[in-house]
């Protein structure tokens, strides 16, 4: 079961996606009847068919539910009232008018403009009507019955002030259900809230208590003991919540609220759905042909540069720890002397006497990364994911960081763009960790925008 505020919202976004696949075809149907019969002696000279709309519809849906959901339009949103939805719809409409413009020249097909005009027109009151249908039986079916039971966990100032703006949440209000400390003895209750064990109890207290969510409110505890916390909990749909220091990334990854003026992001369950992994699959099917095939002259032009000079095979091929821990063979193109051991540590400075010349360019801007798209093609990575670490690595992760290896790893990740090799690794799986837990399409973009900012500045590669 999902707790009670995750289910209704899932449930929620499902019916809203139904009302607006049930929109795009009637409203479609509508403005060609329009087009074609109220307004064909105003307009004549109309030579398209309905076939020629009618197999539209596929790509259109497809528009419409991007646009939708890039705008917010599948989210409850904090701000209340008429005119932030009246906002969120306008910048969607305008949103799918553009794609549908670029999807028709990409096709090289010559659609009515004034079709595209009513449709837009028409769709909304029809969109407003349906989600409003299907918004009150959503209701129906999923109803809040209740607030979310939560534990706070933390001390002092840090967790007055978080317990203290809990309260001032509108009802249904959170049902705070205990306190629990970083250590024994700290205090016995916080703002009036019992304290009823140290942060360690979590697990045992999230099926005795019936909790819901889970909020860090503290000051001294740091992101690594958090991550243990976090990952000792076998229930997946508990809420975590905290505040964050990735506020730079945060915006359009998580959903973002705040207390007390703090950035507070929600940590979700590690474990993503059949629809997530299809989508983040499909992106990987889409971009990586799209750069091996834009690259290809890049990369010949290295392999030729690396065989000329004679030190070895130019792809270097080493086995590395995947999915679930399974093995695969990963592509890279060789910046070591071949006398190097194959398994030794990957460089950590500049000056490294394993690395050859070219080796060091190469290294410098990522370009030894560029057959690892073959490998994301094949389906062993994905574009964005964890680093694939060496077996020897990985067999010395203890139970919590081996859950490292339960999402696909990545040619680039939040590592890569936040510290790469200048953090050492307990920091990198921390980035790793929170990656797992908020993957979603728009980090994925916003990673790979960032990682190209960073290849270019070259920082902290080696």
């Amino acid at each position: 079961m999902f707790a009670p505020i995750r289910r209704q919202q899932r449930i929620h976004i499902l019916f809203l996606v139904v009302a607006d696949l049930v929109t795009v075809p009637l409203s479609l149907m509508a403005t060609w009847y329009i087009r074609t019969v109220w307004m064909s002696e105003l307009l004549p000279g109309f030579m398209h068919t309905i076939g020629t709309y009618l197999m539209t519809i596929p790509v259109l849906t497809f528009l419409w539910i991007i646009s939708w959901w890039s705008t917010g339009m599948y989210v409850q949103s904090p701000q209340k009232g008429a005119f932030s939805g009246l906002a969120r719809r306008i910048r969607a409409v305008f949103y799918l008018a553009v794609s549908i413009m670029a999807a028709s020249y990409l096709v090289k097909m010559d659609y009515s403009r004034i079709m595209l005009l009513i449709f837009l027109v028409i769709s909304q009151p029809v969109n407003l009507l349906f989600r409003k249908l299907l918004t009150s039986l959503a209701d129906r079916v999923a109803p809040f019955k209740e607030s979310p039971a939560t534990i706070v966990i933390g001390s002092g100032e840090f967790a007055e002030r978080v317990i203290t703006s809990l309260r001032k949440f509108p009802e249904p209000r959170h049902r705070i259900k205990g306190v629990l400390v970083e250590n024994a003895g700290i205090a016995e209750e916080i703002c009036g809230i019992k304290v009823i064990g140290e942060a360690r109890d979590l697990p045992r207290l999230i099926e005795s208590l019936s909790i819901d969510e889970v909020f860090f409110a503290s000051g001294s505890m740091n992101r690594t003991d958090m991550l243990k916390i976090v990952n000792s909990v076998q229930k997946e749909d508990i809420v975590f919540l905290l505040v964050t220091d990735l506020f730079e990334i945060a915006t359009g990854v998580s959903e973002l609220s705040s207390i007390s003026k703090m950035p507070v992001v929600e940590i979700g369950s590690s474990q993503t759905g059949t629809f997530s992994n299809l989508t983040k699959r499909l992106m990987d099917l889409f971009m990586s042909p799209i750069l091996i095939v834009l690259l290809a002259p890049l990369m010949a032009f290295i392999w030729i540069v690396l065989t000329l000079r004679g030190k070895g095979s130019p792809i270097f091929k080493q086995t590395r720890v995947g999915r679930y821990g399974r093995g695969f063979t990963l592509y890279k193109f060789r910046t070591m002397k071949p006398e190097a051991e194959e398994y030794e540590v990957a460089p950590v400075a500049g000056d490294d006497p394993r690395v050859t010349g070219i080796g060091k360019f190469l290294r410098k801007t990522s370009l030894d990364e560029l057959p690892q798209l073959f490998n994301v093609l094949r389906g062993h990575m994905s574009m964005v994911g964890p680093r694939p670490e060496m077996d020897f690595i990985v067999r010395d992760y203890n139970a919590w960081q081996r859950r490292r290896l339960d999402v696909k790893p990545g040619i680039t990740g939040l590592w890569q763009i936040m510290g790469r090799k200048d953090l050492p690794l307990h920091e990198n799986l921390e980035y790793d960790f929170y990656y797992m837990r908020n993957q979603s399409v728009m980090l994925d973009m916003a990673i790979l925008a960032r990682t190209v900012v960073t290849v270019l500045k070259g920082r902290g590669a080696y």
